[in-house]
C-alpha cells in the first residue's frame, strides 16, 4: 500500500514538475487540456493507462469475480452441511460486497473498454467516438463510484435504515401537525342566503 502510494506520488511529482515541456493551457476544454508530457510521449501515455488504469482493473475484476464464485461455492457447501442459518446471517456483508463490486465494474469497465478502443484499436471508425465518450462522460461517472460506496453499504445496515424512516416519519409528522395548527378555522359556518331572502 505504501509503496503504491509514493510510486504513484513520485511518478506524478517528477513527470509534472520535473519534465521538460511547455504546457499550453485550454481553457475551454476538459482539465483546461492534457498535460504536456502525455501529449509529447506516447510511451508515457501507454505506461500510465496501462499501470495506473488497466493493471489495477484487471486485478480488481478478477478478485471480485473469485469473491462471487468462493461465495456461491462456500453456500453450497453450507447448504450441504446444514448451515443455511450461517449464511443468512452472513448474506448482509456478502450483498453489500456484491453492490459495491457491481458499482465499481460497470463504470469502470465501459471506460477501460472505450480507453482501448480510443488509443489502441487503429483504422476503428468508432476511435473517435469512444474517445469523446470517454473524455465527456466516464470521466466524471467516476465520481458515482466513490460517493456511491456510502450508500451501498447503507442499503445493508438495517438497523440505520429503521432509525431513517423513523427520522423522516417523525419529521414528516411535526410538519403535518404544524401545517394544521397554523391553518386558521372558523368557529361559525353562515349558511348560503337563498336568492331574493335576507338575514332578517
Amino acid at each position: 500500500m505504501v509503496v503504491c502510494f509514493l510510486f504513484a506520488t513520485i511518478w506524478y511529482t517528477v513527470l509534472i514538475f520535473g519534465y521538460s515541456c511547455q504546457n499550453s493551457f485550454i481553457y475551454f476544454s476538459f482539465q483546461c487540456g492534457t498535460l504536456c508530457y502525455l501529449k509529447n510521449s506516447q510511451v508515457l501515455t501507454h505506461f500510465e493507462n496501462a499501470i495506473f488504469f488497466m493493471f489495477p482493473l484487471s486485478i480488481i475484476v478478477i478478485g471480485n469475480i473469485i469473491l462471487i464464485i468462493h461465495v456461491f461455492i462456500q453456500k453450497r457447501q453450507m447448504k450441504c452441511r446444514h448451515q443455511l442459518g450461517l449464511w443468512r446471517q452472513n448474506f448482509r456483508m456478502i450483498s453489500q460486497l456484491m453492490f459495491i463490486a457491481i458499482l465499481y465494474m460497470s463504470i469502470c469497465v465501459p471506460s477501460c473498454i472505450l480507453l482501448i478502443m480510443g488509443s489502441y484499436a487503429r483504422n476503428n471508425r468508432f476511435q473517435s467516438w469512444a474517445a469523446n465518450v470517454r473524455i465527456r462522460y466516464f470521466t466524471h461517472l467516476k465520481y458515482l463510484v466513490i460517493f456511491g460506496y456510502p450508500f451501498m453499504v447503507l442499503v445493508g445496515q438495517k438497523e440505520l435504515l429503521q432509525m431513517i424512516k423513523r427520522c423522516f416519519y417523525a419529521f414528516g409528522r411535526q410538519l403535518w401537525r404544524t401545517r394544521w395548527k397554523n391553518q386558521t378555522i372558523p368557529m361559525t359556518i353562515v349558511p348560503p342566503m337563498k336568492h331574493g331572502s335576507t338575514l332578517m
